[in-house]
């Protein structure tokens, strides 16, 4: 074993549990179900393959309490090799990461034979396993990444059961795709997405924060003659996205590969990244850290999408409202800001950003708090200290100019706190993607092997000599944090609060057990506000395979969520409309 595993493959009997199932039965008592729970602490998954009957397996195992630890389970008595390959597949990892275990010789030569790359061993490494180096996996507390594999293995289900009716809602949506060459003269926007972009941003290379410098960057990279290079500008019959990617391709004799490949969430769920990346001729790609869609992909058409024609551009256009709209949270509401921002004629979209090459989540409550009240300044120094600028601490929804402010703190579902050592400030800090970790035990080789630049590197020095670990938001911090933001907004502001996901089937207990404390709290605290209300996110899921991780949903999720936002506002511009002195003020 030479490759450190995200995946383990249990065989059953005389492996995972003591005995036999079908012949003298098992011993409860004795079987491997701690070791598969700390497993998933750490992110690393495991799946069944057994030579059993599934329903008798799967009572031992939901009496145990281990079956929702489980993806793939493959419980039946064919043989395991082309069990074993369909498991890896449906995993969509590489098969050096990932170990089948089993007690019989056979079948380990058989798992070896129909996938080559496959680690595997025999029931001896198990003892010492939780030990092994190999195993260390990363922290993962709250089993997200085991959540996010039983979405996918919802998924997998739902495709086999409804086929291709899974994209009919892309095919119908008329989405087009312009490039446009003029680079130089969007030259910001190229920027601000090459640093600010994270989940879609396949090759990671940010440019300099300082604009001057980054103009200078982009000019560079896209000046050579073998260059092609262009904005990406997406329109749908619903409106225009505007410039929501940006490539550099370089290309030639012998070569063809993409130095820059990066797209917003705002059109997350279209799959334009992977229809660009086809119609670009599947260049070579280097892709940095985790993304959420599969370049890949080839069971995915993506065959809804085709370049922009301005004779038929069926962009619906819609007249703009006097009031204010207001979206505050990470890239749910990012998704939806699109089909908002046309109703509108002051639109503003605050949310999760990137900074020193890493997330930053100014959307968290302890955040978004900041700006309910002028700002100590022994409490900015610090946040200032921790990579965090002034326009993340003045986000100004005490303003009279919003009629509608939408909030997700979903943010806190998650991302872990900190408190300053000997002061009042308390935050939430998120360096190269790592706010789901408990920071103050890593260390500054740590972040740099991870490419964070030197800016990142001083926050984290200072990060480290001054704050101590929290943990995620407790009710006590989240609900005041919730009560000074809703009691800084007009009382004639309307304020929708939006709810996370509590559906059973797309998480492990932990995590919704989470999800429905943070949900409890936010309703406790709506209640004492008359112009707040909360919108549960699965009133617009309607089938599971709109559901694509605990907190991310496919693109007609989001399009119900702002035909629902949208009918609020106009109600307000009809029955409350601002005054016009506040709309000029």
């Amino acid at each position: 074993m030479t490759e450190a595993v995200r995946l383990i493959i249990w065989d059953l009997d005389e492996t995972f549990w003591k005995g036999t199932l079908t012949e003298g039965g098992i011993d409860e008592d004795q079987h491997f179900g701690e070791v598969v729970k700390e497993l998933a602490r750490r992110g690393i998954v495991s799946s069944i393959c057994s030579k059993n009957d599934f329903n008798a397996a799967k009572d031992v195992l939901e009496r145990l309490g281990l079956w929702e630890y489980f993806v793939f389970p493959s419980i039946n008595w064919d043989t395991k090799g082309p069990r074993i390959r369909e498991i890896v597949e449906q995993a969509q990892l590489r098969a050096p990461t990932i170990l089948f275990v089993d007690d019989n010789p056979m079948n380990l030569e058989e798992a070896k034979f129909m996938v080559p790359d496959l680690q595997v061993a025999d029931e001896s490494i198990l003892p010492g396993l939780l030990e092994n180096p190999l195993f260390k996996g990363k922290p993962d507390p709250d089993m997200k990444r085991l959540a996010d594999y039983k979405i996918l293995e919802v998924k997998n289900a739902a495709k086999q059961t409804i086929g291709g009716n899974a994209f009919d809602f892309l095919r119908e949506s008329d989405i087009t795709v312009e490039l446009d060459y003029d680079v130089e003269g969007n030259i910001d926007r190229a920027i601000e997405l090459l640093n600010r972009t994270n989940q879609l941003n396949y090759t990671k290379n940010r440019v300099s924060d300082d604009m001057e410098t980054a103009r200078q960057q982009v000019r560079d990279m896209i000046r050579p003659y073998n260059v092609h290079t262009a904005l990406v500008h997406v329109r749908d019959r619903f409106g225009d996205y505007g410039y929501v990617g940006f490539f550099v391709h370089v290309r030639g004799a012998g070569y063809n590969k993409l130095e820059q490949y990066c797209f917003s969430c705002r059109t997350l769920g279209m799959f334009v990244e992977l229809w660009l990346y086809r119609q670009l001729g599947r260049p070579e790609i280097h892709i940095k850290g985790e993304v959420i869609s599969d370049l890949f992909d080839e069971s995915n058409p993506a065959d809804w999408i085709s370049f922009y024609n301005e004779e038929k551009d069926t962009t619906t256009r819609e007249s703009a409202g006097r009031g204010g709209i207001l979206l505050c949270g990470g890239c749910d509401l990012e998704a939806v800001a699109h089909y908002l921002q046309p109703v509108t004629e002051r639109f503003r979209l605050f949310a999760n950003t990137i900074r020193h090459g890493g997330e930053l989540r100014r959307d968290h409550s302890t955040i978004v708090a900041q700006s309910a009240r002028p700002v100590p300044a022994a409490h900015r120094e610090c946040l200032l200290n921790c990579g965090y600028t002034d326009e993340d601490l003045s986000l100004d929804y005490a303003s009279p100019h919003y009629s509608l402010i939408i909030f997700s703190f979903w943010g806190d579902l998650y991302y872990r706190t900190y408190a300053q050592h000997g002061g009042q400030t308390v935050l939430t800090y998120t360096p190269s993607n790592l706010g789901y970790n408990d920071l103050t035990t890593f260390y500054e080789a740590d972040l740099r092997n991870r490419g964070v630049p030197e800016d990142g590197i001083q926050a984290f020095r200072y990060f480290r000599a001054n704050m101590v670990y929290q943990g995620p938001s407790d009710e006590p911090l989240f609900r005041r944090n919730l009560r000074e933001i809703l009691t800084a907004i007009p009382a004639d502001t309307q304020v929708i609060l939006l709810l996370s996901s509590e559906n059973p089937a797309s998480m492990p207990s932990e995590i919704l057990e989470r999800h429905q404390s943070m949900n409890r709290w936010t309703k406790a605290e709506q209640k004492n506000f008359p112009n707040v209300s909360v919108i549960p996110i699965d009133d617009f899921v309607e089938n599971p395979d709109e559901q694509t991780t605990s907190t991310h949903f496919t693109r007609i999720v989001y399009q119900r969520l702002a035909l629902r936002l949208k009918q609020v506002y106009r109600y307000l511009e009809r029955n409350h409309p601002v005054p016009e002195q506040q709309v000029s003020a």
